[in-house]
C-alpha cells in the first residue's frame, strides 16, 4: 500500500547536493518567473505547486535554483529533498542551488513544491512579502522546469493557522513570536500530491509575475525579491523515536510506548517524555479513527501551575500547556501527519478523542533539525561536573542554531546581537564552523539604519533597536578578526563600524560621558537603565560610557590593523577620554567601586565588570577587585547573559578560581533536571547566551586564546589555580589545538599540540615558554 504523507516526507535524502551557482545565475536576470496563486497570495495559505516533465535519459547532472516566499518544501518524484529558503530579508532573498539528478528518471518526472505564506500570522523572524515561488534551471536541459504558467497549483483548504497571543491564553502571558500552530483536517487534504501518479488535471495554472532578479542586477524598484545564493549548508534531519509514555489516562490499561490503539468514542491523554529538550518535526502515523481529533501540545517542561515548574523529571501533580497542533483523521490507513515548522519540546501531550471508529497510532517520533554543527572541541577536568556543563551547553547552542542563530527555539527564534556574539564564540571553539557567524555579521550589517544603529535582532519583521547591541556587533567583528582568518571579510565592515561609533558620539556630554540612549537602552535584564538615568541629576551613565569605551578600543585595533591611523587614533583617544571621565566622576574611593552615575546613588556589578574590561584597574589589583564586586550583595547583580562579560573580566584578571566559583550556578541548574541552560529570568529553558562556559572554560581553564589577529599565533595561559588537571581541544582554521595539563605544586606538566604552521607561547607563573607547531612537551620550572 502506498504510504501517502502530509506535505513533508521527513527523511534524510542523499539524492541531492547543494552546489554553488555559477556567475551567470548570480549576475544575470533569470528566464524563470515568480509564480503565485491567483487568489489569496497575501493571506495565510498552504499552496502546492507541481511541474511534470519528460527526460530522454537519466541525467548526470540536473541543477535547479529554487526560492519561495515565505517558506518552501521541495519533493522530486515523491521524495523529500529540502526546505528553505535560507531565512533573510527581501533585499537579500536567498535561493538554493541543488543538483537533483540522482532523483530523476528516464521518462516522466515531477517536481512538487509546497509554499507556505503565513501572512498576518507570520513568525517575527520572517520578512516575507506574499506567497510566491521560483525555479530556474541551470542549463538548456534543466530549463524544462523553469517556473511559469505551465506549472500547476492547488491551495490546500485542509490547513488552517491557530493564532498565538490573545487567541491562545496559555502563551499570552509571555512574549511569543515563533509563529502560529497548525490545524489540519485530513478529510480535505490532497493526499499523495507530491507523487508523480497524482492526478492534477483539475489544478489551475498559477499567476506568472516578474522574472527572477539577482541582487547584483536589480535596478531601483525593479524587483520584489533581490536574489542572493544560500550561504550556509542545508539543515540536519535525524530521526528520533518517541520518548517513553510517562502518564496515560482513558485507556483500560496503562501504556508505555507506541503503537497505541484508542477505542471508538473514547478520550485518551498520553504524556510523552523525550527525556531531553529537542527541536524536531513531529511525525504521527495514524490508521482508522475517522473524524478523530488528535492534539499535540509541546512544552519545555511540565508545570506545577500556569507559570511555575518543579524538577523537570517530575510529573506528579503537574500539567502541560503551550504550543499545540490539531489533526483530524480521515479514517484511511497509514496517514502520516506532521507540522509546517519544527517544534521544540521535551514533553508532548497527545490528546485523542475518537468518534465511531477506533484509531491506531502505529508510530510516533520526530526528525531532529538544526544547523549541522559538528562537535570538534572538548573540555575535561577532574571536576566532572564541568564536562557535564560543557555537554549541556553545547546542546543548548545546537538547539539555538537553525538558518540563523536564535535567542531561543521555543518562544522567539530571533537572532539578537547580544546573544549572537556569545553563540559565534562558542561555534568557533566547539565546531570551528564560522558560516553561521558570517551570515549573522552580514545580516546585522544589512540592518544598519540611516542614524547609525543596527537592528537589535535581524531578520525581523518587527523592527527593534537596542543601541548597545550595535556596539556588540562591532565587538563581534573584532572577535571574528581575532579568532578567524579572513582579513578582507573583516575589512568589508569598517564603513558600518564608523557609522555605529559616530551615532554614539552624538550622545557624549561636554565632559565626555554618555547619556541614555534612545529606543530600548538595555544592558541586562536586572539593570534598570532608564530608572537610574531618570533619578540621576547629572544625567550621565557609567555603563553606557564604559561599554562605548570598551568598543572604541577594539575598533581602534581594527582600524590600526587596516592602516587607517587617523580613525584608530580618534577612537583610542575617545576611549581614553570616556574612561578618564568615569574615573574622575564615578569612582567611589570609600567603597573602592565605580558608581553607576556621578550622583553615586546606584552601584552595579555591570559598571565594575566593564571597568576591568576597559583596563581601568591595575593588573595586580584586578582579582581582588573582582572578588569584592562578586561578593558585594548590595550591587545590582548580573544574569546569565552578562555573566559572559564577567567571565571575560575574570580571564583578564587571571582569576580562574573566581570563574570556577561562578560556574556553581550552572552546576545548580543541572540539579533541576534541565537538559539545556535557560534564559536566566523566566520563560525560555533554552537560551544560547547561557552556553558561554563552552567558550570560557576552554579560554580560561585550558588557556587557549589568540595571541595575534587571525589566530596566527596562539597564547596558552591556563588558569588552573584550584583545578589540578585539564584537557582541552579547540578546532582552529589550520587544524586543531590540543592541551593536556597536570599541576604539581607550582609546576605544570603536560603537552600542547598546535596546527602545522602555527606557533605560539605558553604563559605560566609569570614565565613565557615558546611553542612550535606540532607536539610540544611541557614541564615548567
Amino acid at each position: 500500500m502506498l504510504k501517502y504523507i502530509l506535505w513533508l516526507l521527513p527523511v534524510l535524502c542523499f539524492g541531492q547536493q547543494l552546489v554553488q551557482p555559477d556567475a551567470r545565475v548570480v549576475k544575470s536576470r533569470w528566464e524563470a518567473r515568480w509564480i503565485a496563486p491567483r487568489e489569496g497570495e497575501s493571506q495565510f495559505g498552504v499552496h502546492h505547486f507541481r511541474k511534470s516533465f519528460e527526460l530522454k535519459s537519466k541525467p548526470q547532472q540536473f541543477v535547479i535554483h529554487l526560492s519561495a516566499d515565505n517558506r518552501y518544501r521541495l519533493f522530486v518524484n515523491g521524495t523529500y529533498v529540502t526546505d528553505g529558503p535560507q531565512i533573510s530579508d527581501s533585499r537579500h532573498w536567498r535561493f538554493e542551488s541543488l543538483d537533483i539528478a540522482a532523483l530523476l528518471n528516464a521518462g516522466s518526472n515531477t517536481l512538487a513544491v509546497q509554499v507556505v505564506n503565513y501572512a498576518e500570522q507570520a513568525p517575527v523572524y520572517l520578512m516575507g512579502v506574499r506567497a510566491a515561488m521560483i525555479v530556474q534551471g541551470n542549463d538548456s536541459l534543466s530549463a524544462v522546469v523553469n517556473s511559469n504558467a505551465t506549472w500547476k497549483y492547488f491551495t490546500n483548504p485542509a490547513v488552517k493557522a491557530l493564532p498565538f497571543g490573545p487567541g491562545n491564553p496559555e502563551l499570552y502571558y509571555q512574549y511569543y513570536a515563533a509563529g502560529p500552530m497548525d490545524h489540519v483536517d485530513g478529510n480535505n487534504f490532497p493526499w499523495g500530491w507530491e507523487h508523480p501518479a497524482y492526478n492534477d488535471a483539475a489544478w489551475p495554472s498559477p499567476k506568472a509575475t516578474e522574472t527572477g532578479a539577482p541582487f547584483s542586477v536589480v535596478g531601483y524598484g525593479d524587483a520584489t525579491w533581490e536574489l542572493v545564493p544560500r550561504s550556509i549548508p542545508l539543515m540536519e534531519r535525524t530521526w528520533q523515536p518517541a520518548g517513553i509514555i510517562r502518564r496515560s489516562t482513558g485507556l483500560p490499561l496503562p501504556v508505555e510506548k507506541f503503537p497505541v490503539t484508542v477505542p471508538a468514542n473514547t478520550t485518551v491523554s498520553l504524556l510523552v517524555d523525550q527525556q531531553q529538550l529537542t527541536s524536531a518535526f513531529p511525525e504521527l502515523t495514524l490508521s482508522g479513527g475517522k473524524q478523530s481529533t488528535i492534539k499535540l501540545t509541546y512544552a519545555e517542561g511540565v508545570f506545577n501551575d500556569i507559570r511555575n515548574k518543579g524538577h523537570r523529571d517530575s510529573i506528579q501533580g503537574s500539567t502541560l500547556h503551550g504550543v499545540h497542533d490539531i489533526f483530524i483523521a480521515d479514517g484511511h490507513e497509514a496517514r502520516v501527519f506532521t507540522t509546517l515548522t519544527y517544534r521544540t519540546f521535551r514533553y508532548v501531550q497527545v490528546e485523542i478523542t475518537t468518534q465511531s471508529q477506533p484509531l491506531q497510532i502505529s508510530k510516533f517520533g520526530s526528525w531532529f533539525t538544526g544547523y549541522p554543527f559538528q562537535r570538534k572541541g572538548n573540555f575535561e577536568a577532574e571536576d566532572q561536573a564541568l564536562a557535564k556543563v560543557f555537554d549541556i551547553g553545547w546542546h543548548t547552542a545546537r538547539l539555538c542554531a537553525y538558518e540563523t542563530y536564535m535567542d531561543c527555539p521555543y518562544w522567539e527564534r530571533l537572532q539578537y546581537v547580544g546573544d549572537t556574539r556569545i553563540q559565534a564564540l562558542v561555534s568557533y571553539y566547539v565546531s570551528g564552523d564560522d558560516r553561521l557567524a558570517r551570515n549573522a555579521l552580514e545580516q546585522f550589517y544589512w540592518s544598519l539604519t540611516y542614524d547609525g544603529l543596527t537592528a537589535s535582532r535581524y531578520p525581523s519583521a518587527l523592527t527593534q533597536f537596542i543601541p548597545n547591541y550595535s556596539l556588540v556587533w562591532v565587538t563581534m567583528v573584532h572577535d571574528f578578526f581575532m579568532y578567524r582568518n579572513d582579513p578582507e571579510f573583516v575589512r568589508s565592515f569598517l564603513p558600518g563600524i564608523e557609522r555605529v561609533l559616530q551615532h554614539f558620539e552624538k550622545y557624549l556630554t561636554p565632559d565626555k560621558l554618555m547619556q541614555e540612549q534612545p529606543y530600548w537602552d538595555f544592558l541586562d535584564h536586572t539593570y534598570p537603565t532608564h530608572k537610574i538615568f531618570t533619578e540621576s541629576k547629572s544625567k550621565k551613565l557609567t555603563t553606557n560610557s564604559l561599554f562605548y569605551a570598551y568598543t572604541l578600543s577594539l575598533a581602534s585595533e581594527l582600524f590600526n590593523y587596516y592602516q587607517q591611523p587617523e580613525r584608530a587614533q580618534h577612537y583610542a583617544l575617545l576611549s581614553q577620554q570616556l574612561k578618564a571621565g568615569v574615573k574622575r566622576q564615578c569612582w567611589d574611593a570609600a567603597r573602592g567601586l565605580f558608581a553607576d552615575t556621578p550622583d553615586k546613588n546606584y552601584y552595579s556589578m555591570h559598571a565594575n565588570i566593564l571597568a576591568i574590561l576597559c583596563g581601568m584597574i591595575d593588573r595586580p589589583e584586578q582579582a581582588d577587585f573582582l572578588k569584592r564586586v562578586t561578593e558585594d550583595k548590595t550591587l545590582i547583580p548580573t544574569t546569565l547573559y552578562f555573566d559572559f562579560y564577567l567571565g571575560r573580566a575574570m580571564n583578564v584578571a587571571r582569576a580562574g578560581d573566581q570563574y570556577l566559583g561562578l560556574l556553581r550556578q550552572w552546576k545548580e541548574l543541572l540539579n533541576l533536571g534541565l537538559t539545556t541552560f535557560p534564559e536566566g529570568v523566566t520563560r525560555s529553558e533554552c537560551h544560547a547566551w547561557s552556553a558561554s562556559p563552552n567558550f570560557e572554560m576552554l579560554a580560561t581553564f585550558a588557556g587557549i586564546q589568540p595571541q595575534t589577529p587571525g589566530f596566527k599565533k596562539v597564547l596558552i595561559r591556563p588558569l588552573l589555580q584550584s583545578l589540578q588537571s585539564v584537557k582541552g581541544v579547540v578546532p582552529h582554521w589550520a587544524g586543531e589545538i590540543a592541551v593536556e595539563f597536570e599541576k604539581r605544586g607550582v609546576q605544570l606538566k603536560g603537552s600542547v599540540t598546535l596546527p602545522a604552521g602555527i606557533s605560539g607561547r605558553l604563559e605560566w607563573n609569570g614565565k613565557v615558554y615558546e611553542l612550535k607547531s606540532g607536539f610540544n612537551s611541557v614541564t615548567t620550572l
